[in-house]
C-alpha cells in the first residue's frame, strides 16, 4: 500500500475542505503529533483480542445466574441495541456536520479521513481509545439498569454485536469470499453489505449508514433508494 505523505488534519493545522478528496490504495498520516498518530490506528486483530474474552467473560457470568431462555432474551436485546447504536454513532457523530473547527475536527478525526483513504487497512475497525470508553460506559449503564446476570448475557450480546460491526466494516472493504461451495451463503451477505456500503462511501454519504445490517435505515428513511432496483 502507497504511504501518503500529507497530513489530513493536524492539531492546531488547517482543517481539510469540505468536500474531501478520495485516495484509492493509499493511507495517511492524521496528526502531526507522534503520540497522537499511534492512536488514530488499529490493526484489524486487535478489536477480536480484546472483546473475545470480555463476551466469553460475561456470557459466562450471565449463564451462571439466570435461566438459560432468560440469557438468550438478553444476548438478542444487546444485539439489537448495538444495531441502534451502530446506526446511531454513524449518523450523527461519525458525520457530524461542520459547522466550525469543532464539529470538523471531530468530523475528520472519527471518520473524515476514512472517507478520504476508505482502503486504509489500519482505520478500518474502530480504535481502541473510542471502543474502549463506549464500552466501559454501557457496563456501567447495563449494570446499574439491570439485574445481576441479565446486564451481563445483554453486555456480550452488545459486544457481539459491536465485533459483528467491526468486521463486517473490515470485510465489506477487504474481502473477498470465494461465490461457490460452503462460503456462498457468506459471499452473497457480504454482496449486499459491499453494495450498501460502497453507495454510502461513493454515491450519498447521507444514505445507508448500517454496516452490519441495513435494518435502521428502512426504519428511519435513510435506506437507498438505487438499491431496491
Amino acid at each position: 500500500m502507497e504511504v501518503a505523505t500529507r497530513t489530513i488534519y493536524a492539531i492546531g493545522g488547517e482543517a481539510a475542505p469540505g468536500q474531501e478528496p478520495v485516495f484509492r490504495n493509499q493511507t495517511a498520516r492524521v496528526f502531526n503529533s507522534g503520540f497522537l498518530e499511534i492512536f488514530s490506528k488499529v490493526h484489524p486483530i486487535v478489536p477480536a483480542l480484546i472483546y473475545v474474552p470480555v463476551v466469553a467473560a460475561t456470557l459466562w457470568f450471565g449463564l451462571a445466574r439466570v435461566a438459560l431462555p432468560q440469557a438468550v432474551l438478553a444476548i438478542v436485546g444487546g444485539l439489537f441495541f448495538w444495531s441502534l447504536l451502530e446506526y446511531t454513532l454513524h449518523r450523527f457523530l461519525f458525520h457530524l456536520p461542520r459547522r466550525g473547527p469543532v464539529s470538523t475536527w471531530t468530523y475528520l478525526t472519527f471518520h473524515g479521513v476514512h472517507h478520504m483513504y476508505p482502503d486504509d487497512t489500519l482505520r478500518l475497525v474502530m480504535v481502541p481509545s473510542v471502543s474502549l470508553p463506549l464500552a466501559a460506559v454501557f457496563w456501567a449503564v447495563f449494570s446499574a439498569l439491570m439485574p445481576d446476570g441479565v446486564w451481563q448475557a445483554a453486555f456480550a450480546g452488545l459486544v457481539a454485536g459491536y465485533l459483528n460491526y467491526d468486521y463486517s466494516h473490515w470485510a465489506t472493504h477487504f474481502l473477498k469470499l470465494p461465490r461457490a461451495g460452503l462460503l456462498a451463503p457468506f459471499a452473497r451477505i457480504l454482496k449486499g453489505q459491499r453494495r450498501r456500503h460502497m453507495r454510502h462511501h461513493f454515491a450519498d454519504h447521507d444514505l445507508g449508514y448500517g454496516v452490519s445490517t441495513g435494518f435502521w435505515d428502512h426504519v428511519f428513511r435513510t435506506a437507498d433508494p438505487a438499491l431496491r432496483r
